[in-house]
């Protein structure tokens, strides 16, 4: 009769821990991100152009927004302030303090002869983006990183961590918080 309850006892056990799910720390993996209290260290003085708040980067280069394709991993650094002088930001070490994940649309419409009819049928192109909080008292004026892939709706995902360190290059660190 003990064995009843007991036998309750680890079938229960055994059902409740098959249903969760494991932590994901595969730098590959679009399931793994990067946790709060990282630190995003910036190893050369790096120029935001005038009458730009933002400096991209892609596979390894600080590239001008033309120059991205979208359909690949890229980044951008973003600032506060709009100047319309080009500004350098000197290496220093960010503090990742919030990791927002949000879904980017981009949407064209379908229009046929007559000029009454549109179609919409969805987004064209999703991109998943990943936004990087960051702070530092060196450079209080740069916001966040914001990294991103555009793709077709069924095929999208967030970039992976080393993903994210490819776009950057040897511009950026990413020293993850265990």
């Amino acid at each position: 009769m003990k064995t009843l309850p007991l036998s309750f006892t680890l079938c229960t056990t055994l059902a409740l821990s098959a249903c969760t799910t494991p932590v994901v720390k595969d730098q590959d993996s679009y399931l793994y991100s990067v946790p709060v209290g990282s630190t995003l260290r910036l190893n050369k003085a790096i120029t935001i152009p005038a009458n730009l708040a933002r400096r991209y980067f892609q596979s390894g280069m600080a590239v001008r927004k033309s120059d991205i394709n979208i359909y690949y991993p890229h980044c951008s650094l973003l600032v506060n302030t709009l100047l319309e002088v080009e500004r350098t930001i000197q290496p220093t070490v960010f503090e990742i303090y919030r990791v927002q994940d949000d879904e980017e649309l981009a949407q064209r419409y379908v229009q046929y002869a007559s000029a009454f009819f549109t179609w919409d049928d969805g987004p064209t192109i999703v991109g998943y983006a990943s936004y990087y909080y960051l702070r530092s008292a060196d450079a209080p004026d740069v916001r966040s990183l914001e990294c991103i892939q555009w793709n077709d709706p069924v095929d999208v995902e967030y970039l992976s961590i080393n993903e994210v360190k490819k776009s950057l290059g040897d511009y950026f660190t990413l020293e993850l918080k265990d």
